[in-house]
């Protein structure tokens, strides 16, 4: 638990990249736009894991796709998840033309999601695992 970690720049870059790379796997190419809310290092509220320690979260509207392309997208996030050979945790809304798709990174750990919302429109989002600020715990009381 009090193990050094990853910093919040590496993750801040990895959580980039993950959406990034899945967003240019796309066709058509979705234009993305940062969604402001909760981004950045929040409190990580993992039960057992010690307080000062962050998750870093980014979102993404999926822009200037049609949305009759939804489906499509859906299918296409899927399949290139596992094909960077990422665990899928759930997909669902396929019945009703609104899918969402959970993903686990593999071997690293980051949450992925697909998020569709009212009036049909999506966004990708990744989430790091909890971890130190700058990558080091905090020094013990004590010592």
């Amino acid at each position: 638990m009090n193990q050094p970690t990853i910093t919040q720049a590496q993750a801040d870059a990895r959580v980039t990249q993950l959406i990034r790379d899945t967003a240019a796997a796309l066709t058509p190419p979705p234009r993305l736009e940062l969604v402001p809310h909760g981004t950045g290092a929040n409190d990580c509220l993992h039960d057992g894991e010690p307080e000062g320690k962050v998750v870093i979260n980014r979102a993404y509207w999926l822009r200037d796709i049609p949305k009759s392309q939804s489906m499509n997208i859906g299918r296409q996030v899927k399949s290139y998840w596992e094909a960077q050979e990422h665990r899928i945790v759930s997909a669902g809304g396929w019945q009703v033309g609104h899918p969402n798709i959970g993903g686990v990174s593999q071997p690293d750990g980051y949450l992925l999601a697909l998020v569709w919302t009212e009036g049909d429109n999506l966004y990708l989002e990744a989430t790091s695992p909890c971890l130190w600020p700058d990558g080091t715990p905090p020094a013990r009381n004590g010592r």
